[in-house]
Protein backbone atom coordinates (compact mmCIF):
# COMPACT_ATOMS: atom_id res chain seq x y z
CA UNK A 1 0.00 0.00 0.00
CA UNK A 2 1.45 3.38 -0.97
CA UNK A 3 2.40 5.47 2.04
CA UNK A 4 0.09 8.45 2.61
CA UNK A 5 2.99 10.59 3.82
CA UNK A 6 4.87 10.10 0.55
CA UNK A 7 1.76 11.08 -1.40
CA UNK A 8 1.47 14.24 0.69
CA UNK A 9 5.14 15.05 0.14
CA UNK A 10 4.81 14.47 -3.61
CA UNK A 11 2.04 17.11 -3.69
CA UNK A 12 4.34 19.60 -1.94
CA UNK A 13 7.05 18.91 -4.53
CA UNK A 14 4.64 19.36 -7.44
CA UNK A 15 3.71 22.84 -6.20
CA UNK A 16 7.37 23.94 -6.19
CA UNK A 17 9.15 25.29 -9.25
CA UNK A 18 12.76 25.55 -8.05
CA UNK A 19 14.16 22.89 -5.71
CA UNK A 20 17.47 22.59 -3.85
CA UNK A 21 18.45 19.03 -2.97
CA UNK A 22 20.95 18.30 -0.18
CA UNK A 23 22.55 15.25 1.35
CA UNK A 24 25.22 14.70 3.98
CA UNK A 25 28.75 16.03 3.70
CA UNK A 26 31.30 13.59 2.32
CA UNK A 27 28.49 12.00 0.26
CA UNK A 28 28.55 8.31 -0.55
CA UNK A 29 26.96 6.75 -3.63
CA UNK A 30 23.56 6.40 -1.94
CA UNK A 31 23.57 10.12 -1.16
CA UNK A 32 24.68 11.04 -4.68
CA UNK A 33 22.49 8.48 -6.47
CA UNK A 34 19.38 9.43 -4.48
CA UNK A 35 19.93 13.15 -5.05
CA UNK A 36 20.59 12.79 -8.76
CA UNK A 37 17.76 10.32 -9.29
CA UNK A 38 15.34 12.83 -7.75
CA UNK A 39 16.95 15.77 -9.58
CA UNK A 40 16.70 14.19 -13.03
CA UNK A 41 13.11 13.05 -12.46
CA UNK A 42 12.05 16.55 -11.42
CA UNK A 43 13.83 18.05 -14.43
CA UNK A 44 11.76 15.76 -16.64
CA UNK A 45 8.74 17.51 -15.08
CA UNK A 46 10.09 20.88 -16.20
CA UNK A 47 11.28 21.95 -12.74
CA UNK A 48 14.61 23.45 -11.76
CA UNK A 49 16.33 21.00 -9.43
CA UNK A 50 19.92 21.31 -8.19
CA UNK A 51 21.99 18.97 -6.05
CA UNK A 52 23.88 21.32 -3.70
CA UNK A 53 27.34 20.15 -2.65
CA UNK A 54 30.53 22.17 -2.48
CA UNK A 55 32.81 19.19 -1.95
CA UNK A 56 35.23 17.70 -4.46
CA UNK A 57 34.05 14.27 -5.59
CA UNK A 58 36.12 11.14 -6.15
CA UNK A 59 37.37 10.08 -9.56
CA UNK A 60 35.04 7.08 -9.46
CA UNK A 61 31.99 9.20 -8.60
CA UNK A 62 32.72 11.50 -11.53
CA UNK A 63 33.27 8.50 -13.79
CA UNK A 64 29.89 7.01 -12.85
CA UNK A 65 27.74 10.12 -12.43
CA UNK A 66 29.56 12.67 -14.62
CA UNK A 67 31.86 15.62 -13.96
CA UNK A 68 29.45 18.42 -13.09
CA UNK A 69 26.51 16.91 -11.22
CA UNK A 70 26.79 19.26 -8.21
CA UNK A 71 25.90 22.92 -7.80
CA UNK A 72 28.62 24.34 -5.55
CA UNK A 73 27.22 27.83 -4.87
CA UNK A 74 23.92 28.06 -3.00
CA UNK A 75 21.62 31.08 -3.15
CA UNK A 76 18.70 30.46 -0.81
CA UNK A 77 16.49 33.03 -2.50
CA UNK A 78 16.67 31.12 -5.80
CA UNK A 79 14.65 28.17 -4.45
CA UNK A 80 11.15 27.70 -3.08
CA UNK A 81 11.66 24.17 -1.70
CA UNK A 82 14.53 22.43 0.12
CA UNK A 83 14.91 18.63 0.28
CA UNK A 84 17.37 16.66 2.43
CA UNK A 85 18.17 13.07 1.52
CA UNK A 86 20.09 10.43 3.46
CA UNK A 87 21.10 12.82 6.25
CA UNK A 88 19.57 12.92 9.74
CA UNK A 89 22.26 15.12 11.33
CA UNK A 90 22.57 18.92 11.25
CA UNK A 91 26.32 18.59 11.72
CA UNK A 92 26.60 16.92 8.31
CA UNK A 93 24.37 19.33 6.39
CA UNK A 94 26.12 22.18 4.56
CA UNK A 95 23.10 24.50 4.86
CA UNK A 96 21.19 23.23 7.87
CA UNK A 97 19.60 26.65 8.35
CA UNK A 98 17.09 25.99 5.54
CA UNK A 99 15.54 23.03 7.37
CA UNK A 100 12.91 23.19 10.08
CA UNK A 101 9.20 23.54 10.72
CA UNK A 102 9.16 27.15 9.51
CA UNK A 103 10.67 26.57 6.07
CA UNK A 104 9.27 24.82 3.02
CA UNK A 105 11.50 21.81 3.56
CA UNK A 106 11.38 18.04 3.28
CA UNK A 107 13.49 15.35 4.92
CA UNK A 108 13.66 11.82 3.49
CA UNK A 109 15.82 9.29 5.27
CA UNK A 110 16.37 5.66 6.15
CA UNK A 111 18.50 6.29 9.26
CA UNK A 112 17.32 6.51 12.82
CA UNK A 113 16.12 10.09 13.12
CA UNK A 114 18.46 12.45 14.95
CA UNK A 115 18.43 16.25 15.00
CA UNK A 116 17.72 17.35 11.42
CA UNK A 117 14.05 17.85 10.58
CA UNK A 118 12.07 19.51 7.83
CA UNK A 119 8.50 20.79 7.73
CA UNK A 120 7.58 17.47 6.11
CA UNK A 121 9.44 14.32 7.18
CA UNK A 122 9.51 10.70 6.11
CA UNK A 123 11.86 8.17 7.69
CA UNK A 124 11.80 4.42 7.07
CA UNK A 125 14.58 2.48 8.79
CA UNK A 126 13.45 -0.76 7.14
CA UNK A 127 14.87 0.47 3.83
CA UNK A 128 18.46 -0.50 3.06
CA UNK A 129 19.09 2.74 1.16
CA UNK A 130 17.68 6.21 0.71
CA UNK A 131 17.47 5.39 -3.00
CA UNK A 132 14.61 3.01 -2.18
CA UNK A 133 12.71 5.82 -0.45
CA UNK A 134 13.21 8.12 -3.44
CA UNK A 135 11.91 5.34 -5.70
CA UNK A 136 8.83 4.96 -3.47
CA UNK A 137 8.30 8.73 -3.57
CA UNK A 138 8.57 8.92 -7.36
CA UNK A 139 6.11 6.07 -7.76
CA UNK A 140 3.71 7.50 -5.17
CA UNK A 141 3.66 10.86 -6.95
CA UNK A 142 3.70 9.36 -10.47
CA UNK A 143 6.91 11.21 -11.31
CA UNK A 144 8.77 10.09 -14.46
CA UNK A 145 11.45 7.42 -14.11
CA UNK A 146 13.66 6.95 -17.16
CA UNK A 147 16.89 4.96 -17.59
CA UNK A 148 19.03 7.76 -16.21
CA UNK A 149 16.91 8.15 -13.08
CA UNK A 150 16.77 4.39 -12.55
CA UNK A 151 20.53 3.99 -13.01
CA UNK A 152 21.29 6.66 -10.39
CA UNK A 153 18.92 5.06 -7.87
CA UNK A 154 20.33 1.61 -8.60
CA UNK A 155 23.84 2.90 -7.81
CA UNK A 156 22.61 4.11 -4.41
CA UNK A 157 20.73 0.92 -3.65
CA UNK A 158 23.56 -1.39 -4.70
CA UNK A 159 26.28 0.37 -2.72
CA UNK A 160 24.33 1.01 0.49
CA UNK A 161 23.26 -2.62 0.63
CA UNK A 162 26.87 -3.68 -0.05
CA UNK A 163 25.87 -5.30 -3.33
CA UNK A 164 22.94 -6.87 -1.42
CA UNK A 165 25.04 -8.56 1.29
CA UNK A 166 24.86 -6.07 4.19
CA UNK A 167 22.69 -6.83 7.19
CA UNK A 168 20.27 -4.06 6.17
CA UNK A 169 19.37 -5.94 2.96
CA UNK A 170 15.83 -7.34 2.91
CA UNK A 171 13.04 -8.32 0.54
CA UNK A 172 12.27 -4.66 -0.22
CA UNK A 173 15.87 -4.20 -1.41
CA UNK A 174 15.50 -6.91 -4.04
CA UNK A 175 12.04 -5.68 -5.04
CA UNK A 176 13.45 -2.17 -5.56
CA UNK A 177 16.31 -3.59 -7.64
CA UNK A 178 13.79 -5.50 -9.76
CA UNK A 179 11.73 -2.36 -10.34
CA UNK A 180 14.77 -0.25 -11.23
CA UNK A 181 15.96 -2.84 -13.74
CA UNK A 182 12.48 -2.84 -15.26
CA UNK A 183 12.74 0.95 -15.55
CA UNK A 184 15.98 0.48 -17.47
CA UNK A 185 18.78 0.81 -14.90
CA UNK A 186 22.08 -0.22 -16.45
CA UNK A 187 23.28 -2.55 -13.69
CA UNK A 188 25.93 -4.18 -15.88
CA UNK A 189 27.66 -0.89 -16.62
CA UNK A 190 27.52 0.17 -12.97
CA UNK A 191 28.87 -3.17 -11.72
CA UNK A 192 31.78 -2.98 -14.18
CA UNK A 193 32.67 0.61 -13.27
CA UNK A 194 32.24 0.27 -9.50
CA UNK A 195 32.97 -3.30 -8.49
CA UNK A 196 35.31 -4.41 -11.26
CA UNK A 197 37.35 -1.27 -11.82
CA UNK A 198 40.10 0.35 -9.74
CA UNK A 199 42.31 3.38 -10.36
CA UNK A 200 45.99 3.40 -9.46
CA UNK A 201 45.25 5.70 -6.52
CA UNK A 202 42.54 3.38 -5.25
CA UNK A 203 44.98 0.48 -5.44
CA UNK A 204 47.58 2.45 -3.47
CA UNK A 205 45.01 3.36 -0.83
CA UNK A 206 43.89 -0.26 -0.49
CA UNK A 207 47.53 -1.30 -0.13
CA UNK A 208 47.92 1.32 2.62
CA UNK A 209 44.91 -0.13 4.46
CA UNK A 210 46.23 -3.68 4.32
CA UNK A 211 49.69 -2.57 5.47
CA UNK A 212 48.51 -0.41 8.37
CA UNK A 213 45.39 -1.98 9.88
CA UNK A 214 45.46 -3.42 13.39
CA UNK A 215 43.24 -5.89 15.20
CA UNK A 216 42.52 -6.16 18.92
CA UNK A 217 39.87 -8.33 20.58
CA UNK A 218 38.07 -9.02 17.27
CA UNK A 219 38.10 -5.30 16.45
CA UNK A 220 39.86 -4.31 13.23
CA UNK A 221 40.75 -0.66 12.73
CA UNK A 222 42.89 1.66 10.64
CA UNK A 223 44.16 5.18 11.32
CA UNK A 224 44.88 7.74 8.59
CA UNK A 225 46.58 11.02 9.48
CA UNK A 226 46.79 14.27 7.52
CA UNK A 227 50.33 13.34 6.55
CA UNK A 228 49.13 10.00 5.19
CA UNK A 229 46.46 11.80 3.17
CA UNK A 230 49.05 14.13 1.64
CA UNK A 231 51.50 11.33 0.85
CA UNK A 232 48.79 9.39 -0.98
CA UNK A 233 47.43 12.55 -2.67
CA UNK A 234 44.02 11.51 -1.39
CA UNK A 235 40.91 13.61 -0.90
CA UNK A 236 38.14 13.34 1.68
CA UNK A 237 36.19 10.65 -0.14
CA UNK A 238 39.08 8.36 -1.05
CA UNK A 239 39.10 6.58 2.31
CA UNK A 240 35.37 5.96 2.56
CA UNK A 241 35.56 2.17 2.28
CA UNK A 242 38.15 1.30 4.95
CA UNK A 243 35.69 -0.13 7.46
CA UNK A 244 33.88 -2.07 4.74
CA UNK A 245 37.18 -3.66 3.72
CA UNK A 246 38.25 -4.53 7.28
CA UNK A 247 34.94 -6.13 8.30
CA UNK A 248 35.64 -8.79 5.66
CA UNK A 249 38.41 -10.10 7.93
CA UNK A 250 37.04 -13.34 9.39
CA UNK A 251 38.38 -12.56 12.87
CA UNK A 252 36.72 -9.14 13.00
CA UNK A 253 33.28 -8.63 14.52
CA UNK A 254 33.61 -4.84 14.46
CA UNK A 255 35.72 -2.59 12.26
CA UNK A 256 36.28 1.13 12.34
CA UNK A 257 38.46 3.78 10.79
CA UNK A 258 39.62 7.23 11.86
CA UNK A 259 40.67 9.53 9.04
CA UNK A 260 41.94 13.08 9.56
CA UNK A 261 40.42 14.39 6.36
CA UNK A 262 40.98 18.01 7.38
CA UNK A 263 43.39 19.39 10.00
CA UNK A 264 42.02 18.37 13.41
CA UNK A 265 38.78 17.06 11.87
CA UNK A 266 38.57 13.30 12.41
CA UNK A 267 36.00 11.29 10.48
CA UNK A 268 35.15 7.89 11.96
CA UNK A 269 33.25 5.05 10.33
CA UNK A 270 31.95 1.76 11.74
CA UNK A 271 30.98 -1.57 10.21
CA UNK A 272 29.92 -4.60 12.22
CA UNK A 273 28.65 -8.12 11.81
CA UNK A 274 25.19 -9.16 12.95
CA UNK A 275 24.91 -9.30 16.72
CA UNK A 276 27.38 -6.45 17.25
CA UNK A 277 25.37 -3.20 16.89
CA UNK A 278 27.56 -0.09 16.96
CA UNK A 279 25.18 2.81 16.29
CA UNK A 280 25.00 3.79 19.96
CA UNK A 281 28.79 4.15 20.04
CA UNK A 282 28.71 6.39 16.97
CA UNK A 283 25.95 8.47 18.58
CA UNK A 284 28.03 8.90 21.70
CA UNK A 285 30.64 10.68 19.57
CA UNK A 286 28.07 12.80 17.74
CA UNK A 287 27.53 10.51 14.75
CA UNK A 288 24.74 8.18 13.67
CA UNK A 289 23.48 5.84 11.01
CA UNK A 290 22.43 2.20 10.94
CA UNK A 291 22.84 -0.43 13.64
CA UNK A 292 25.77 -2.04 11.85
CA UNK A 293 27.01 0.77 9.60
CA UNK A 294 27.43 4.31 10.91
CA UNK A 295 29.77 7.26 10.96
CA UNK A 296 30.49 10.68 12.38
CA UNK A 297 32.98 13.48 12.80
CA UNK A 298 35.03 14.72 15.75
CA UNK A 299 36.68 18.16 15.70
CA UNK A 300 39.32 18.58 18.42
CA UNK A 301 42.29 20.92 18.18
CA UNK A 302 44.18 18.95 20.83
CA UNK A 303 43.57 15.48 19.42
CA UNK A 304 45.39 13.32 16.91
CA UNK A 305 44.03 10.55 14.71
CA UNK A 306 45.72 8.05 17.03
CA UNK A 307 44.24 9.52 20.22
CA UNK A 308 40.74 9.56 18.69
CA UNK A 309 41.16 5.94 17.60
CA UNK A 310 42.22 4.93 21.12
CA UNK A 311 39.13 6.62 22.54
CA UNK A 312 36.82 4.81 20.12
CA UNK A 313 38.60 1.48 20.61
CA UNK A 314 38.10 1.80 24.38
CA UNK A 315 34.35 2.30 23.90
CA UNK A 316 34.03 -0.68 21.55
CA UNK A 317 35.97 -2.92 23.94
CA UNK A 318 33.85 -1.74 26.86
CA UNK A 319 30.60 -2.55 25.07
CA UNK A 320 31.64 -5.96 23.76
CA UNK A 321 34.02 -6.93 26.60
Amino acid sequence: MTNKTLKKISKVIKKASSIAIFSHTDPDFDAIGSALGLKYSLELCGKRADFISSEKQTEKAEKIFGNDFCTKKFDRESYDLFISLDNPARSRCEHEEVFGENTNSILLDHHKSLDLQGKYNYTNTNKSSCAEIVLDLLEAGHFPIDKRVASCLYAGLSTDSGAFINTNTNADSFLAAYKLLKYGANSIKFNEEHYRSMTEKELNIRQFIYNHFKIEKNIAFCIVSQEDMKNLKANKRDFSQISSELIKFDKANVSFSVVEKEPKAFYFSFRAKEGFPVRDIAEKFGGGGHLYACAGKIVDQKATATSVAKLILKEVKHKFN
